[in-house]
């Protein structure tokens, strides 16, 4: 912004400003718009970048004046520049504001261990004293440990510092915490007890204290007295021999001096004393030299002038209820979101978050030593989200916030008001530029996981990775799924569209509302556009504010992906493979669906309907879904079958004379030889999955009789052949008019009048069908071919025939009942609910309208 300096107000260094000494770098900087009587925050930062410009006025000595500023959110001060990698345990000791810390996590050539604090010297080493990286260490194999190189004092080496004289006037009179981390392995190394921390203090009732662990595995805690004589404050009988905190905490009341004695085996002692406490005045670690055989890794020694210890020194459950390990151990399994927020605690950044919910949690693995920005990016990616600037802070919109958002601001480009020559608010591109159709995941130092979308695929294999920090493998399908999701589906996508707030003030309020992973819809797209409202997201956004002008870029997201599945919300479990099974034209009400095995038939409950349904591209209602023939036989009919119960009405060949409904049975009467009878039913389509209830008549005589399912019924149709022969058993041939496919020879034995259910599955050019008793539970298929002619035909028939050497007369063949499972047929009570209509042709992709996704 630009801004008038006239008074010179805003030079920056200038001492006569009525702003001094505040016309600096990093001043805090807000912008509002006033808008209905209130004052609305359009940005808020800090000025980076003063300009002052001096214009010549005309008038000697004279020139006015003007200061244009830059000012950037808090993002840009924490980019910039190359922070330290911290380890977890020192970015949790250095954020708990300790007056002296010494981290130890110093280089392999270091002969000291530096400090972390301002001011304070170094510690300095003595005797044998070798920086290792923690890996060198034999700790757990379940445990990593959240510290990086740590002196070996194994050798008898002593770490050792005078503190500051503020830091003993920070401690004096307490409260006081020392602290430091060490690993005493097996005591039986030791050469002796090992006074793990020892430190003095500038007066008290003691003025040298020691933590110590035994070699008959005792820790305590003594006090000693500046003429020598010391004091058992505390005895623990245990000593863990693994890396852990150890500290000692004094404060005073009323003359009575509380200490406390705590690690993290856990041991938490209190005992008291009436006394009087001194400032810490120095520290050392191993302060007798004693040696061990194994490794003594130790460092992370600090003071805190408080009273318990400021850091976690054992895990704990979490307010999802979960255990969580603490700094020591890499905070391992910590939700993602819950990460985010200790860090950006631990850094002093205010972040706004929204509460998460248990069943989105994503847990992490262990935090490695980083920079704070790549930690931050970490648990973004984890948990899905989005990290962006709020205000003089950071906000984060959890993945689980990003569901189903309403809409904030809706558009009407029929009303919109666009300049001529202005930019237009629809500027969409149809390209593969952000198509990822499969993801493989990996988890740091462990398994990975691929998802694909077959689907999507078949425009081309557009493959991507990523690692991400997780707790554990089980995560891995459930991550990858979600990113094939999100980004396997091409539509129209746009880098950027204006919102002239100017030219129309009515959208104003609705902008003013708007946040980083807000919805924003277009409604009424001109005709040449895509039907249907332009539905994005709110990633980002550009606002240009003048005098007479507020034109707002939004960088958009598509917002389909992130609707997701909720109980009794708009979405519907996906049709996915389900397409008409017959042309549906302009004007049809009705429609064949076919659905494919693996995700069976649509929903029939009337309760489910109205339901929004997309065919092709168009949007209709349908209002009821039933089989596409049902046929039940309870009627009673001569001369034809009559009209089933569900369907069109039967076709008959070569005439109906031989076709009645008696007994709950249709019958077909074969009154003559190699003549196939048959009642087909138009309208079905070429994909089935149909179960016919049917009988033998008698046992044959002479030669064979069949019953017969046929469909596909076009080019070549494909038919299920029962065949009843002399011998009383029964063969099953799956055959088309010239060839056979498949046959299984004496499959069953019948007698007169054994009932027997048919079960017939065509998709795609795989046919299969099973035969079996009808009182039996249903077996494996009988019979499936791969290479069954697709046909193009859509009719459906029963049939009967009689072999010439068959010497029965007044034969019928009996079909007890029919129960289609697919194809369905949907009454469509709206068509063209988008604004699309037209006819589909058969095989056009049909599926709910807002199939539901499951959320990660």
């Amino acid at each position: 912004m630009t801004l008038v300096n006239d008074d010179a107000a805003l030079t920056p260094l200038h001492p006569m400003s009525p702003y001094w000494p505040d016309v600096e770098l990093g001043t805090p900087l807000r912008v509002r718009v006033h808008v209905g009587g209130v004052w609305h925050d359009r940005f808020s930062g800090f000025a980076d970048q003063w300009e002052p410009t001096y214009i010549p006025t005309g008038v000697v000595g004279e020139m006015a004046s003007a200061v244009r500023i830059t000012a950037s959110g808090i993002l840009r001060r924490l980019q910039q520049g190359s922070e330290a990698a911290l380890s977890p345990l020192r970015r949790a000791i250095a954020a708990s504001n300790p007056v002296a810390y010494w981290p130890g996590e110093d280089g392999v050539l270091s002969d000291q261990a530096g400090a972390a604090t301002a001011g304070q010297p170094a510690l300095v080493a003595s005797g044998t004293v070798e920086f290792q990286p923690v890996e060198n260490y034999v700790f757990a194999t379940s445990t990593v440990f959240g510290t990086t190189a740590l002196a070996d004092l194994a050798a008898g080496g002593r770490l050792s510092a005078r503190l500051s004289g503020e830091t003993t006037a920070a401690t004096a009179g307490g409260p006081w915490t020392v602290h430091t981390t060490i690993l005493v392995d097996t005591l039986s190394t030791l050469s002796g007890d090992v006074v793990l921390l020892e430190w003095t203090t500038a007066g008290g009732t003691y003025t040298r204290w020691q933590i110590k662990v035994t070699t008959t595995s005792r820790t305590q805690l003594i006090g000693i007295t500046a003429g020598g004589s010391s004091t058992l404050l505390i005895d623990h009988p245990s000593a863990a021999p693994t890396f852990h905190h150890y500290s000692a905490s004094a404060s005073v009341s009323g003359g009575t001096v509380t200490v406390r004695l705590q690690t993290s085996a856990p041991v938490n002692l209190t005992t008291t004393f009436g006394g009087t406490l001194g400032g810490v005045t120095s520290v050392t670690v191993n302060a007798t030299g004693v040696t061990s055989t194994s490794a003594m890794p130790a460092g992370h020694v600090a003071v805190w002038a408080a009273a318990p210890i400021p850091v976690a020194t054992v895990g704990a459950v979490d307010s999802y209820g979960v255990f969580v390990r603490e700094a020591r151990r890499s905070w391992l399994g910590e939700a993602a979101t819950d990460r985010l927020a200790r860090l950006c605690a631990e850094d002093g950044i205010l972040l706004t978050m929204p509460a998460v919910p248990a069943d989105s949690v994503q847990r992490m693995g262990v935090q490695e030593a980083a920079q704070s920005a790549d930690l931050r990016d970490e648990c973004e990616a984890v948990d899905g989200g989005l990290l962006y600037e709020s205000g003089f802070g950071l906000g984060y919109l959890p993945r689980a916030s990003r569901y189903n958002q309403p809409a904030t601001l809706t558009i009407d480009l029929a009303t919109y008001a666009v300049e001529k020559g202005a930019a237009s608010p629809l500027a969409p591109v149809y390209d593969d530029q952000n198509i990822r159709n499969e993801w493989t995941v990996e988890r740091r130092e462990g398994s990975f996981a691929v998802a694909s979308d077959p689907t999507s695929q078949r425009r081309g294999v557009y493959p991507d990775s990523v690692e991400l920090n997780l707790e554990a493998d089980a995560q891995l399908p459930g991550q990858a799924a979600w990113r094939v999701h999100l980004t396997s589906d091409p539509d129209l996508r746009e880098q950027a569209f204006p919102i002239d707030l100017a030219a129309n003030p009515a959208l104003i309020g609705g902008w003013l509302s708007c946040q980083v992973g807000s919805r924003i819809v277009r409604t009424n797209p001109p005709n040449q556009h895509r039907p249907g409202p332009v539905d994005r997201l709110v990633m980002g956004w550009t606002e240009t504010i003048g005098p007479r002008s507020w034109l707002v870029q939004v960088v958009p997201a598509q917002a389909k992906p992130w609707d997701v599945a909720t109980a009794d919300g708009p979405q519907r479990a996906a049709g996915d493979g389900s397409a008409l099974g017959v042309a549906l034209g302009a004007g049809d009400t009705a429609a064949v669906i076919t659905a494919t095995p693996e995700n069976g038939p649509w929903t029939q409950n009337p309760g489910n309907f109205p339901l929004p349904v997309r065919i092709g591209g168009e949007q209709v209602t349908v209002s009821a879904i039933a089989p596409v023939l049902t046929e039940t036989f309870t009627r009673t009919v001569s001369g034809s079958w009559g009209s089933p119960d569900v369907g069109p009405a039967y076709v008959y060949a070569p005439s109906p004379g031989q076709f009645a409904v008696s007994g709950g049975e249709g019958l077909i009467g074969v009154n003559a030889v190699s003549t196939t009878f048959t009642a087909t039913v138009p309208g079905i389509g070429p994909d089935l999955d149909v179960v016919v209830r049917l009988r033998a008549d008698a046992v044959a005589v002479g030669g064979f009789y069949q019953q017969v399912v046929r469909h596909r019924i076009g080019t070549d149709y494909v038919e299920s052949v029962i065949r009843y022969k002399t011998t009383g058993q029964i063969d099953l041939l799956m055959q088309t008019s010239s060839t056979v496919l498949a046959a299984v020879g004496n499959i069953l034995t019948y007698g007169a009048g054994s009932p027997f259910l048919l079960r017939i599955q065509a998709a795609g050019s795989t046919v299969r069908h099973v035969l079996y008793p009808a009182a039996a539970s249903e077996p494996a298929w009988s019979s499936s071919v791969t290479n069954a002619p697709t046909g193009t035909g859509d009719a459906f028939a029963l049939a009967a025939y009689r072999d010439a050497a068959n010497t029965q007369s007044g034969m019928a063949a009996a079909f007890d009942s029919v129960t289609f499972r697919t194809p369905q047929r949907a009454a469509v009570s709206a068509r063209a609910v988008n604004g699309v209509s037209r006819a589909w042709p058969a095989g056009t992709e049909v599926n709910v309208w807002q199939p539901a996704v499951a959320p990660l």
